[in-house]
């Protein structure tokens, strides 16, 4: 009775944590530190140009797409760190680039977003830039079925031709595959551009590269002896259901992550490593560290050369008794990537599981569950990996002059700033 009701206070203390971590997260999520140089928060600026300033969207702006393209200036600056998040100040850093800009994953509807940008200058110093904020678009008819394009490559071929890369995707961030060369408008230095004289073409231009990662997780630690049988038959059955572009990376942890396959599509070579080389581990659970681990195996990517998407699945009781990685870093970790998770155990810990399954969280016999948003996860990649489209013409122009070029969506629902591109070139040579 004494060990029931142990368990039944640990769980409580748990739950008690959960919700302290996740309400002042600020202190232990990837925050700026305060110590470092830091301008004004708010629609205010730095006169330093050393700061981050000058966003796009201009702060305060509305009907910001589900994925917005975030831009800044700053001068004299390596790299930077993108906060964003619903919290003022936005807690959860998002990535760290040497560009400029930095488009976002698909966010939620008429949700008003934080971001800073904080800059790592090539003197040693860091500046905090100011937090400024955007409020994505509503879900309403006249704008969910609108176009959004966006500008991947422009150049010139002698004797006088044009080509211009670019991606059109609706506005949940899913590609759209197919449009023909009747369904877009064209302007050169602001004119329509005559399909007949110039020989205007819009081709499918594919991405060469597309691939769905996934990195599956098992719980060997002793807390899960007596159901080692039952994660082996839920894993095999999310195996066998993997997609024929899918590819996983097999690990079993108790205290730390051991790879026993890394990315490979051959079902009968993982389903043979689960029935043999899934053993029972040790006491210690990192849970924590093996979800943060698994989630840096891949990187979402969607650009004209590559989309890879992924995800991680874990199947676990979601108990971590060794303590080495905080929870708030371990739900740092996945907060942009998709979790689905199998629940299973004595020593079950909901509210720990349902935090990390971004994607959902199932019981064993509901893999068919992650099996069909494997298809969907597939679907939505053939899609990405099908909506660039090359711009070819033969431009009238002449001499060292530069030129600008528009192209948008006939009949557009959307008519937002990323409802057409716009691009310059220059006509030096052409004949």
């Amino acid at each position: 009775m004494r060990k029931v009701e142990l368990l039944m206070l640990n769980r409580i203390y748990i739950l008690i944590a959960l919700i302290f971590v996740l309400s002042i997260a600020g202190c232990t999520f990837d925050s700026p530190s305060p110590t470092e140089s830091s301008s004004s928060t708010g629609s205010s600026q730095t006169t330093d140009s050393n700061f981050p300033n000058t966003p796009t969207p201009a702060n305060g702006s509305i009907n910001q797409l589900l994925f917005v393209t975030l831009k800044w200036e700053c001068n004299n600056a390596s790299e930077y760190e993108i906060y964003l998040g619903e919290s003022n100040p936005p807690l959860i850093r998002y990535t760290t680039t040497p560009s400029k800009s930095y488009t976002t994953p698909p966010l939620k509807y008429d949700t008003k977003y934080y971001w800073r940008v904080v800059a790592k200058g090539t003197d040693g110093v860091t500046r905090i830039g100011p937090v400024w904020n955007f409020t994505t678009i509503s879900s309403t008819l006249s704008t969910v079925n609108g176009y959004a394009l966006k500008l991947y490559k422009t150049e010139t071929k002698l004797p006088n031709t044009v080509e211009v890369i670019f991606q059109v995707i609706d506005l949940n961030g899913s590609g759209v595959s197919n449009l023909q060369l009747a369904d877009f408008e064209v302007f050169e230095d602001e004119l329509p551009l005559s399909i007949s004289e110039s020989g205007l073409t819009v081709d499918k231009r594919p991405a060469t590269i597309n691939k769905f990662k996934t990195v599956l997780m098992l719980d060997n630690s002793t807390s899960l002896e007596n159901d080692l049988t039952t994660i082996r038959n839920s894993a095999k059955q999310i195996v066998t259901g993997i997609r024929p572009n899918q590819l996983v990376a097999l690990y079993q942890f108790s205290d730390k992550p051991v790879l026993l396959k890394d990315f490979t599509g051959d079902i009968n070579l993982l389903n043979n490593l689960i029935d043999n080389n899934f053993t029972l581990g040790v006491r210690s659970t990192d849970f924590y560290g093996a979800m943060k681990y698994g989630a840096k195996r891949w990187e979402d990517v969607a650009n004209m050369d590559s989309v890879v998407r992924g995800c991680l699945v874990v199947i676990s009781d979601g108990e971590d008794t060794q303590g080495s990685t905080t929870l708030a870093d371990g739900l740092n970790s996945v907060h942009n990537k998709l979790v689905y998770s199998i629940a299973l155990g004595p020593a079950l810990q909901p509210e720990i599981i349902n935090a990390f399954s971004t994607g959902g969280s199932f019981k064993p016999g509901q893999e068919n569950e992650i099996i069909k948003q494997f298809i969907e996860t597939e679907n939505s990649i053939v899609k990405l990996a099908n909506s660039f489209y090359l711009l070819k013409y033969s431009s009238p122009k002449r001499g060292n002059k530069d030129h600008s070029l528009k192209v948008r969506v006939k009949n557009n629902p959307y008519q937002g700033s990323e409802s057409f591109i716009s691009t310059k070139f220059n006509s030096a040579g052409f004949n």
